[in-house]
């Protein structure tokens, strides 16, 4: 009979244990909680899939030990500490050691083991438990406002747990709203008491955040506009300087270009020396051109010639992996960094020629101002836009065709196909042309020398019917250079020579052209 009571004994010290391992503390449980039911498959409905995952600081954790250690392990207790210290430490170091999903071992606990069923907690309250987390991260996505998260916050207990996702929801939020409607949202925000909450918060738990939360939360904290002298921003700048080394290469993207948009300072400027060193050590490793894109817009024009070149010759080492968003991203990131590397705009340019049908307007203007800045001239691919452009001219409003001809302007390219067309859909239509871009127009065609094949002395006419229609209220320079365009272009506007010759007119421009002189030559 003892037998028998004893094996009893020992199977419900076995469960209970189990039990207590599998528990909501768990660090596992806690992040399929955060991904959602079905686990990974539904953090596609989330924001980031890793940036929605929980973590529990190191005294929630030691609560947590200290809760299991006290109010069951009630016999034998002298027996049982250094089991109960080393269990701890486990804990705490896989914590702060291991960023990765890890499944938590069940404890053995020692025999003489029994908890009253006072002391164990009914299956109500666990599942109540475990489903507050899906609960919170079902309505952190059903909000549409920074104000709405930190309403949520509010109501949840262990909301604290989750700060860097609230952050990171509120930045998400605000990045799609207009100027107007971010400033309103941040001063509502700033306002909002729960905001100071979640950032002493995100102060308290640094050191022991995921290095994908601490990444994302500078990140979050610096797009949502918290002043960068604040303890929060520089709480975070110094974490992540001391745990530099713990990120991988994703989150070491996320904190250059972070550090990009920040003004110099101490911490800044430590940590972008940190990361360049960095970087420099982990190029040879890194096979993802996607990954060292992005570690070259993080780096920008600040970083050293030695850590350009040696992206560069990765880029050519890996030049056949790249796609054609790659290639025409290359250039902007290249006129990011203030690098020219002709070998490699040669092959991006050889990727975007062959598949330039299809490309969206801004990445075709942003290729051509990344030319203009990298004074990269290819001709090949000026041609294969040009004609492209002209194309699909008739899909595009008058503004976007005249911010071509500004950038081909810039390159010294003269698209004639497209400047023929736009002259005669200005012919029939002057009105469509706005007082900048008038000016712009003439600039465009008289610096490229172009007059239309057909119709030049009716284009002529119906640009100088638009600038004597906005003669009122033209500035004295940009009646200047109008009507210095139009000379070059062989045509004599009399309203705008008129205007222009008036003495008043001539005081104020030698008065404009001596503050130019004093504040863009001299200096």
């Amino acid at each position: 009979m003892n037998k028998n009571l004893d094996c009893f004994l020992r199977t419900v010290r076995q469960l209970q244990a189990c039990h207590y391992a599998q528990s909501p503390f768990s660090r596992t449980t806690r992040r399929a909680f955060a991904l959602g039911v079905d686990g990974p498959k539904s953090a596609a409905h989330s924001i980031y899939p890793r940036r929605l995952l929980s973590y529990a600081s190191p005294c929630r954790l030691q609560s947590s030990v200290r809760f299991f250690s006290q109010g069951t392990l009630s016999i034998n207790t002298d027996s049982t500490s250094a089991n109960e210290q080393k269990t701890a430490d486990a804990l705490l170091d896989d914590h702060v050691q291991g960023p990765d999903l890890m499944t938590v071992a069940p404890t053995q606990l020692p025999s003489g083991f029994l908890g009253s069923p006072k002391e164990v907690r009914s299956t109500a309250e666990e599942k109540d438990e475990e489903n507050m987390p899906q609960q919170f991260f079902k309505d952190l996505q059903k909000c549409t406002s920074p104000s709405d998260v930190l309403d949520l916050a509010s109501k949840f207990p262990d909301a604290p747990k989750y700060a860097s996702n609230c952050l990171a929801t509120m930045w998400t939020l605000t990045k799609k709203l207009s100027e107007d409607q971010k400033h309103y949202e941040r001063r509502l925000m700033f306002e909002h008491p729960q905001f100071s909450q979640v950032c002493q918060c995100v102060m308290q738990e640094a050191k022991y955040m995921w290095r994908d939360d601490l990444a994302y939360s500078l990140l979050a904290v610096v797009k949502l506009g918290v002043p960068q002298n604040t303890r929060l921003v520089q709480t975070l700048l110094r974490v992540c300087q001391e745990r530099l080394n713990e990120f991988d290469d994703r989150c070491l993207s996320v904190v250059a270009n972070t550090l990009q948009g920040m003004e110099k300072s101490k911490n800044v400027e430590a940590l972008q020396v940190g990361l360049q060193l960095l970087v420099e050590q982990r190029i040879p490793k890194i096979s993802n051109v996607l990954m060292l894109q992005n570690m070259m817009k993080g780096l920008g024009k600040d970083a050293p010639l030695k850590l350009k070149t040696k992206l560069e010759n990765k880029i050519l080492y890996h030049i056949d992996q790249l796609t054609v968003p790659n290639a025409q991203h290359m250039f902007t990131l290249l006129a990011e960094m203030n690098y020219r590397s002709v070998p490699i705009l040669n092959a991006c340019s050889n990727k975007i020629i062959e598949n330039i049908s299809g490309t969206p307007f801004r990445r075709l203007l942003n290729i051509l101002r990344s030319c203009k800045d990298l004074l990269y001239r290819n001709s090949k691919l000026c041609s294969a836009i040009a004609d492209y452009a002209a194309s699909v001219f008739y899909m595009w409003d008058t503004k976007q065709v005249v911010l071509f001809l500004s950038a081909f302007e810039n390159v010294g390219f003269r698209p004639v196909d497209l400047m023929d067309a736009f002259a005669e859909k200005v012919t029939s239509d002057p009105e469509c042309l706005s007082m900048k871009d008038l000016v712009t127009v003439l600039r465009a065609y008289s610096s490229l020398n172009h007059t239309p094949k057909s119709q030049n002395q009716e284009f002529l006419e119906a640009l100088n019917s638009v600038l004597d229609k906005y003669l009122p209220k033209i500035s004295d320079v940009d009646l200047l250079k109008a009507v210095y365009s139009f000379c070059i272009l062989g045509y004599f506007p009399q309203s705008a020579l008129k205007q222009l010759l008036v003495d008043e007119t001539l005081h104020s421009l030698v008065a404009a052209g001596q503050i130019f002189i004093l504040t863009h030559i001299l200096p």
